[in-house]
């Protein structure tokens, strides 16, 4: 459960990365636009994200389960 935590913390890393210039192009007067090489791999990273977010709460809710269970009999 701790290799999935780490994880998800160095998949924000390269998120961040990508998001803070992205932004600036947004915010920015400048014409450019966002390439969309960095839409994808923003969206790939925000996915890798989500999964290891589920697969992390799934565990802990498990863990919670089976100590419920325990305690009861």
């Amino acid at each position: 459960m701790e290799k999935l935590t780490i994880l998800r913390m160095f998949f924000c890393f390269p998120l961040v990365g990508l998001l803070v210039p992205d932004a600036g192009i947004l915010l920015s007067n400048y014409p450019g636009t966002i390439p969309t090489v960095h839409i994808f791999i923003e969206i790939a990273l925000l996915v890798c994200i989500a999964l290891c977010t589920a697969a992390i709460a799934y565990g802990k809710k498990r863990n919670q389960d089976q100590t419920n269970e325990t305690s009861f009999s």
